[in-house]
C-alpha cells in the first residue's frame, strides 16, 4: 500500500501531510513537486530517493491498518450502561415558524411539523433512563428540543421538577434550542428561575432572518424576536449570561441581502453567537451556496486573518466568525499530536459513541443518537423508553466506517473525517456508496484547514496562546 501523503502549497511554500504519523512537514519545492508524484501513484526516481530518506526518518510509510474498528466500540456498553452526558426531549414537534431550510420544512426526507407533544409519562421514563445510566459521570445535561419546545412550556416545567427530584444531589444542568418568538420576559423569568440555558436562532438582521424564518402566514419572525429580546435585556440585564444565538447562512439568502449576513454586532451586541450551515444530510435537493454568498464569505475570513496576526481592529471582525479562530487553533494543536505510525486497529474521525454523547428522544419514545439524524431512520432507531438503548445498535453506529474500511484505509484524510452515521444514511439502512459521496468534500475541507494553519504559522501567529488545554 502506498503512503498515506497529501502534498499542497500555500503562497508558494511547500507542504507534505502524512497521515500515518499526523505529521505536517515543509519542504522545497523540489521536495514538493515529488511529494506530489507520490501521492498520485507515480514517482519518478528522483521522487522514490526522496521517498526513502524521509522513510528512514520514520515518516511516509506506507500504513498497517488491519481492521476499521472505533477504539471505543469495546467500551462502550459500559459507558452507554454508566455515562451518559446528556439527553434532549423532543417535547413536541410542533411549530409556531415555518422556516424555508428547518429539518421539518419539507426539503428535508420525511420530516414534517406535526401537532404533537410528548405525553409527559414518555418523558418520566427518558429522565430516569438518563439518571439510571450516568452513574459514573460527574454532570448531566437535560435538553429541551422541538419543533418549537416554548410551545410546552408547562410540559417542560413539569421535566425541570421531576429531574429535581430525582436528581437530588448530583450535578445537572438544562437548555433549550428556541425561534424566540414565546419567549417573551415571563417565559424568560420561569426559565431562567430554573437555571435553563438558552439557545435562540437569529439568523441576523431583519433582511437577512426573515428571508427564512417567518410564521406560518409568511410574515417575517426577526421583529418579535428582537422585542422580546430587548424587553428581557431590559428587565434583566444578566440575561447575557443565560442567552446564546445561532446563526444558520442560508443559501436561499437573496445576494442583495448578504452584505447584511455578518453585521450581527448592530443588533445582538452583548451575546455570544455561532455560525452553522446547512446539513446536507437527508435532504432531498442540493444544497448549493452562491458564488457571491462563497465571495463574501472570504472576505469576512479574511478580516478574521488580519485581525489573528494584529492587523486589523477587532471590531471590524464579524462575532459570527470570531469562533473560527478557536476551530484553526484546535486544528493546530490536532496536528501537534504525532505518532510512531498507523495504529493497526483504527477509525477515522467523525463518528461520536452513539447513545452516550447527546442521545435524542422523540415525542413517541425512540432513542436516536441525537437531534440531527432523521426520526424515519430504521437505521438510526436505537430503542425506545421501555426497552432501552441497543447497545448493538448503538455499536453499528459508532462503528459506521467499517462499511468503507477499504477506501478508508488508503484516504489522507483519515484522523480529520467529520462524516457520522448519518452521511450513511439512507433511512431503510447505511449506504457505502452515500457515504463514498461524500469523501471530496471532507478532504476539501481538511486541505482547506491545513491551508489555514500554514499561513498564520507562517505570518508568526501564536497558536498555543489561549489555546484550549494549553
Amino acid at each position: 500500500m502506498q503512503p498515506l501523503i497529501h502534498a499542497f502549497r500555500v503562497l508558494g511554500a511547500y507542504f507534505a501531510y502524512d497521515a500515518c504519523t499526523n505529521a505536517l512537514l515543509p519542504l522545497s519545492r523540489e521536495q514538493g513537486m515529488f511529494a506530489r508524484e507520490i501521492e498520485e501513484g507515480n514517482p519518478s526516481p528522483q521522487a522514490e530517493e526522496f521517498l526513502k530518506v524521509y522513510q528512514k526518518q520514520g515518516y511516509f510509510l506506507p500504513p498497517e491498518i488491519k481492521e476499521i474498528r472505533h477504539p471505543e466500540v469495546d467500551a462502550l456498553p459500559y459507558h452507554l450502561d454508566r455515562k451518559i452526558k446528556q439527553l434532549t426531549l423532543q417535547v413536541t414537534r410542533g411549530c409556531n415558524l415555518n422556516c424555508s431550510y428547518c429539518a421539518y420544512s419539507g426539503i428535508y426526507e420525511n420530516r414534517t411539523h406535526e401537532n404533537r407533544a410528548m405525553p409527559f409519562d414518555v418523558a418520566k421514563k427518558a429522565i430516569d433512563y438518563l439518571l439510571r445510566h450516568s452513574i459514573d459521570e460527574p454532570s448531566i445535561t437535560l435538553a429541551f428540543y422541538g419543533g418549537e419546545p416554548l410551545l410546552e412550556i408547562e410540559l417542560v416545567e413539569r421535566c425541570i421538577q421531576y429531574m429535581r427530584e430525582k436528581a437530588a444531589g448530583r450535578k445537572y444542568s438544562f437548555s433549550m434550542t428556541t425561534n424566540g418568538t414565546l419567549l417573551t420576559p415571563e417565559i424568560y423569568k420561569r426559565l431562567a428561575d430554573n437555571d435553563v440555558s438558552i439557545l435562540i436562532s437569529l439568523d441576523g438582521p431583519k433582511a437577512v432572518h426573515d428571508t427564512n424564518r417567518k410564521f406560518t402566514d409568511g410574515s417575517g419572525s426577526f421583529d418579535v424576536i428582537v422585542n422580546n429580546i430587548e424587553a428581557i435585556q431590559a428587565q434583566y440585564p444578566e440575561a447575557k449570561d443565560k442567552l446564546r444565538f445561532l446563526a444558520v447562512a442560508s443559501p436561499f439568502i437573496e445576494d442583495a441581502c448578504l452584505s447584511n449576513l455578518y453585521r450581527m454586532d448592530e443588533i445582538m451586541p452583548y451575546y455570544g453567537v455561532t455560525l452553522s450551515f446547512m446539513s446536507e444530510t437527508y435532504t432531498s435537493q442540493e444544497i448549493k451556496y452562491s458564488d457571491d454568498f462563497s465571495s463574501l464569505f472570504q472576505q469576512e475570513k479574511a478580516k478574521l486573518y488580519l485581525y489573528m496576526l494584529g492587523k486589523l481592529d477587532k471590531k471590524y471582525v464579524s462575532r459570527l466568525l470570531l469562533g473560527n479562530e478557536a476551530v484553526m487553533k484546535k486544528t493546530f494543536l490536532q496536528l501537534k499530536r504525532r505518532m510512531k505510525k498507523m495504529p493497526y486497529v483504527c477509525h477515522p474521525g467523525g463518528p461520536c459513541l452513539a447513545g452516550v454523547q447527546r442521545p435524542f428522544v422523540s415525542v413517541n419514545g425512540i432513542f436516536y443518537p441525537c437531534e440531527r439524524v432523521s426520526e424515519e431512520s430504521q437505521a438510526m432507531n436505537m430503542g425506545d423508553v421501555d426497552s432501552g438503548i441497543d447497545v448493538q445498535k448503538a455499536i453499528e453506529i459508532t462503528n459506521i466506517g467499517a462499511i468503507t474500511g477499504d477506501e478508508c484505509k488508503k484516504c489522507w484524510a483519515f484522523h480529520y473525517c467529520k462524516m457520522c452515521a448519518a452521511y450513511a444514511d439512507d433511512l431503510s439502512g447505511f449506504s457505502s456508496e452515500k457515504r463514498l459521496a461524500q469523501c471530496n468534500a471532507i478532504r476539501l475541507e481538511t486541505e482547506l484547514q491545513f491551508r489555514e494553519v500554514c499561513f498564520l504559522k507562517q505570518r508568526g501567529y501564536n497558536f498555543y496562546e489561549g489555546a484550549e488545554g494549553e
